[in-house]
Order: C-alpha cells, then sequence, then structure tokens
C-alpha cells in the first residue's frame, strides 16, 4: 500500500504540482481513507520528502557513467547535463527539496558526493566544495528560469535552443572553475 501511495503521489504532483496537493486529495483520489495514509507517512512533509528520495534514487542509479579511465571532466558534464534535466522534470519535487534543505535526502547526498568526486578528479581551480556548490547553484538557477518557460510555451525547438545555451556556458563556467579562463 505504501508503494501504492507513493506511485500516486507522483503521479498527482506531475499532473498538478506541489501547491494543489493536498494528503486529502490523495486519499480521495486513491478512494481510501486519509488516515491510511498517516499510517505510512506522519505528515505532508514526511511524504514529499519520501517522494524526493525515491525520485532522486531513481535518477541516481539510472545514471550510465562508464568507469575507467575516461575524461572526468567529461563525466561531470554529462552528469550535470542529465541532473538539469531531471530537475525540470520534477521541478515540483526540486524546488521542495531547494526549499526544505534541513531534510537529509541520502539519494541527493549520494548525487552531490558524485559530483564532488568528479570534481576532485578533474582537478578544479577553486576549492572543490566550492566548485560542486556554484555548478549545482547554476543548474538550479538555469533550471527554475527555464521550467518556467517551458511551462508557458512547450516547445521542442525551444527547449533544444535552451538545452544548447546552457551547454554553452556550462563550457564557459568549466573552463574558469577547472582551466581559470575568464567568463566572457
Amino acid at each position: 500500500m505504501k508503494e501504492k501511495i507513493i506511485n500516486h503521489a507522483l503521479r498527482m504532483l506531475k499532473k498538478d504540482g506541489l501547491k494543489s496537493f493536498s494528503m486529502r486529495k490523495l486519499a480521495e483520489s486513491l478512494s481510501i481513507d486519509p488516515m491510511a495514509i498517516y499510517y505510512y507517512f506522519k505528515n505532508k512533509d514526511h511524504l514529499i520528502a519520501e517522494l524526493v528520495e525515491v525520485v532522486f534514487r531513481k535518477f541516481y542509479h539510472g545514471l550510465r557513467l562508464e568507469a575507467g579511465n575516461g575524461d572526468q571532466k567529461e563525466k561531470l558534464e554529462t552528469v550535470l547535463i542529465v541532473y538539469r534535466s531531471f530537475f525540470i522534470q520534477n521541478i515540483d519535487l526540486s524546488l521542495y527539496l531547494i526549499q526544505s534543505p534541513n531534510h537529509e535526502q541520502h539519494a541527493v547526498q549520494m548525487l552531490n558526493e558524485l559530483i564532488l568526486d568528479l570534481i576532485v578528479s578533474s582537478n578544479p581551480k577553486e576549492n572543490a566544495e566550492l566548485t560542486r556548490d556554484i555548478l549545482i547553484d547554476f543548474i538550479h538557477g538555469n533550471a527554475l528560469s527555464v521550467s518556467n518557460l517551458v511551462r508557458k510555451r512547450p516547445s521542442g525547438k525551444t527547449n533544444q535552443f535552451l538545452t544548447d545555451q546552457f551547454k554553452e556556458t556550462l563550457k564557459l563556467l568549466f573552463n574558469h572553475l577547472f582551466d581559470n579562463t575568464r567568463l566572457s
């Protein structure tokens, strides 16, 4: 039943967004007593935190990085590009995560550690934690601005243009963080 609640809640969030999500609406949609949900989740925040964990765990385990001698900076770039896309697709849960930083999310920590490991192995010019924070903040800011545009004008052409623009800006940021070149 817990898995059924989680899966249904994820579908509701995708369809209606976090602002209109409630435990009561979830229970009505599932045709169950609201107390059945509270048996598994003490409150809405607990349920949303569990949803974030489930979604980020799937994302983290879905990352396909070849082991071995490959260019770590290219792997990092791939992870960040895929993370941006994931963030946009799961904007409500992503916003919840940003607005609730005191929730310890194991899958989010694993992603942060992966990014940090890739940064360390790419020899940043700044300290690795600062570099990670700069890159993640850049991803979040870009994804938030793009998600508003995508909601208003969901065009494949626009999305591709914005993605290409993001990749170019990310390359500039990489050059600055790893090769100490100017951001121009």
